[in-house]
């Protein structure tokens, strides 16, 4: 049982009275109590917001009124009609929840790939599409997805070249995403398709100092490499961004780190969350990595700004 977060929980919609705590703490409990107050989980209320999603992934598996554990299926399906080649040779997201926390795992032989160093993702999303005869007859397949409002997640990331950590939305509509159906990568000519709630290089991790990307494809402001004083690696904490029209505002431990003014999309957009290892832009794949490498997740969390009560007259 997830003990203290149910506590910090309670506590903050007023049901503390009802709980009942059992059992010795976890691994998970002792660690957050010897470290507070650094460790406390905020409260699931927040004022002035309403809460549209939330999953602390309390249960033993993963819910799938929320989530498909794949990485981008519906493009993997229509590549493999057309004969494209997928950069990705298994689309099945690796994971494991334990103590209320959700790991997206990378091993040596998962997600499933010829050998260990083959590019791989372990991802969830709360949407995806199947197209039909064409790319003009599309379904999609939407268990969540927002306009505007409050993104957070409280998480670890993983050290280590060739691994990426990733938060960050995308359109519902198939074809107004970051790719072409067919695959090819868009550019400023498309405008804002796509927002990165954060992005986290691996190598980009020291015991004093980690790294973020703060994307917003296609811009030409809306880029960011940000420096925080903190192991991303070591503890846990809270990765936000606020997204309203014509702004979007990062976030970390609720202290302000990017702000971009300029057009955002303008349509919903929906959740996904990966782990990725693969030799490029975010480093050559270490050839010794240490496995797993798990991208530890304690909760996302989505909110909408509370309308102002109207005025009597």
């Amino acid at each position: 049982m997830k003990i203290w977060k149910k506590m910090c929980l309670a506590l903050s919609m007023g049901l503390a009275g009802a709980m009942t705590l059992t059992g010795a703490p976890t691994e998970k409990e002792k660690k957050m109590s010897e470290s507070a107050p650094k460790q406390t989980v905020p409260p699931l209320e927040k004022p002035g917001w309403k809460l549209t999603f939330h999953d602390e992934f309390d249960r033993p598996q993963l819910n799938d009124l929320y989530w498909y554990p794949a990485y981008r299926s519906g493009r993997k399906e229509y590549f493999r009609r057309i004969g494209v080649q997928s950069r990705w040779t298994d689309h099945n997201a690796h994971y494991v929840i334990e103590d209320g926390l959700l790991k997206l795992r990378i091993t040596e032989t998962l997600p499933y790939r010829p050998t260990k160093s083959t590019r791989c993702v372990s991802c969830i999303t709360t949407s995806d599409h199947r197209f039909g005869d064409t790319t003009a007859e599309y379904r999609i397949l939407d268990k969540f997805s927002q306009k505007y409002g409050w993104f957070e997640m409280r998480c670890r990331c993983p050290r280590g070249n060739g691994l990426m950590s990733a938060f960050w939305l995308h359109q519902v509509n198939p074809l107004h995403q970051e790719y072409t159906p067919e695959g090819k990568r868009k550019g400023l000519a498309d405008g804002a398709l796509e927002i990165d709630i954060f992005e986290q290089q691996g190598r980009h991790i020291s015991d004093r100092e980690t790294k973020v990307d703060l994307n917003t494809h296609f811009t030409e402001k809306g880029h960011f490499l940000h420096s925080l004083p903190l192991d991303l690696s070591g503890e846990f904490h809270v990765m936000a961004m606020e997204w309203q029209e014509g702004r979007i505002d990062w976030y970390c431990d609720g202290v302000r780190m990017e702000t971009y003014e300029g057009p955002t999309p303008q349509e919903k957009m929906f959740l996904l969350a990966a782990l990725f290892q693969y030799s490029g832009w975010i480093g050559e794949i270490d050839p010794d990595m240490v496995y797993p490498k798990d991208f530890v997740i304690d909760y996302i969390r989505v909110y909408q700004k509370e309308s102002a009560p109207a005025k009597e007259k």
